[in-house]
This record gives structure tokens, sequence and C-alpha cells, in this order.
């Protein structure tokens, strides 16, 4: 009798998230290897926290009594998450227009790790960003000074702010036509809630008719919220208010991609 040898059998395709994984790693190499990415998403917003410290620092102190880095910091930090909208949003846009996306879906991969994968990744980037501008503002002053439990608080925000975003961008490419219109949609709204909000200036500093409107902007929530956990202050009241603004658009993004990503798989 012949031994008859046996092929063996395949290995399993990996799960949905593991799949997810691989991708959010493709998007962060192609981010560390872009120095206009890097330069958009971490140089502008750390050259604005100096420039306007070295113009404002002595004034703010002198007007409201508090060092300036203190609510600064936690702003450009968030405007790090704002930043990586549109970059995000104009390279997912081309991911999913192009054959990457065509070779994926003949391949055994979730279809739905790809939309996954990028907002895994662009999170990641974010809070990797957040760590170190919050790093680097030790310099001029910004301090920690709620505990380690705070500033894990800190930065669990600031991924909550993260995910709305990154769920902004995933919706702005799969409604643009083409990637300019990305910028048009998330400039000015973008550079509206940072100006308008309590991270230049505390909400005291502005006129009283907008002082509603500027405590219910989500980038002041927001900012207020890390201020309370990092130097101290009021936190039920912003920590809540930024919860509810993440999860609102974050579910609404979800509910508004789920809808367009459909037609892009059956396409």
């Amino acid at each position: 009798m012949t031994a008859t040898s046996t092929a063996p059998a395949p290995a399993p395709a990996p799960g949905l998230w593991a799949q997810s994984a691989l991708i959010g790693g493709r998007t962060l190499k192609h981010f560390v290897r872009s120095p206009m990415m890097l330069l958009s998403t971490f140089g502008f917003p750390l050259l604005q926290l100096f420039m306007l410290l070295a113009t404002f620092k002595i004034i703010v102190h002198d007007t409201l009594g508090e060092s300036y880095v203190v609510r600064l910091a936690p702003l450009v930090i968030l405007i790090t998450s704002f930043s990586a909208i549109g970059s995000s949003a104009i390279a997912f846009w081309v991911d999913i227009r192009s054959g990457v996306f065509n070779r994926l879906r003949v391949m055994p991969v979730h279809a739905l790790s790809m939309l996954l994968g990028r907002m895994l990744g662009d999170l990641v980037r974010i809070l990797g960003i957040a760590v170190l501008v919050a790093l680097i503002a030790q310099l001029p002053g910004f301090r920690f000074r709620q505990g380690v439990a705070a500033a894990a608080g800190f930065f669990v925000l600031v991924a909550l702010f993260g995910l709305m975003c990154t769920s902004l961008a995933v919706v702005a490419a799969l409604s643009a036509p083409y990637p300019p219109v990305i910028m048009r949609w998330v400039q000015m709204p973008t550079l509206a809630l940072t100006m308008l909000s309590t991270g230049y200036m505390p909400r005291e500093a502005f006129p009283s008719a907008i002082r509603p409107v500027i405590a219910a902007n989500p980038v002041s929530t927001a900012v207020e919220a890390l201020v309370g956990l990092s130097r101290g202050g009021p936190l039920l009241v912003p920590v809540l208010a930024t919860v509810a603004w993440t999860a609102g658009v974050s579910t609404l993004c979800a509910w508004v991609t789920a809808r367009r990503f459909r037609g892009f798989v059956a396409g």
C-alpha cells in the first residue's frame, strides 16, 4: 500500500478586528511617511501654541489671573484632532474609489475592516499626537495636577473627541463628490468652532449676548473638561456635555456611514 499525503488545511482568515488592525497599521505607516500630513496635524498646532503664548501670555495672565497655557494646551490638542478630519477624509476617499478597495472586495476580507481600520488608525494617531503635544506643552508650564486617574481621564476624553472627528471624516469621504469639496466642508466649521470657544479665552471674556452659544460649543465643553482634568476645576457638567456631543455626533455619523458604505460594498 502506498501512503497518501493530504494537503494541509488552509489557515483560517483573520477575524474582522484582526483585519481592521492590519489596515489601521497601514494607515499609520502612510501618515508617518507623509511629511505634509505630519506638518499639518502636528507642526502647525504646536507652532500656534508657542506663537499665541508668546503674544498673549502676559495679557491673559494680567487680565484673567490664570496661566494661558492651562487652557491653550488642551485647545491645541483638540485642534490636532480637527486637523486630522480633512487629511483622513481625503485619504479614505481615494482608498474606497481606487483599486485598493476593489482588490479587497474579491479577497476573503471583511468589507467593514477597511472602514474600521481607517478609523482605528486615525484614532491611534490622534491619541499619539495628543500625548506628544501634552509632553511638549510641559515646557511652557502645562501640568497634570489632579493625579494619575485624572490624567488618564484626560486622554480618554481626547479619544472620545477623536472618535467624533474620525466619524466625521468617514462621512465626508463617503459623501464628497471629489476631494477639494472635503476641505471646504471641514475648514470653516472647525475654524469657527475653535475661534468661538473658551480655549482662546474664558467665557467671561466674550460679550454677554453670545456667552450661551460659546458655552454650548462642543470645543468649549471639551476644553473646560480637559482643564478640569489637568489643572482642576468644574468637571461634571463639561464632561457630561462633551460625552453627549461626541456620542450624539458619532451615532449620527454611524447611521449615515452605514447607509452610504452599503452602497459602495454593493457597487
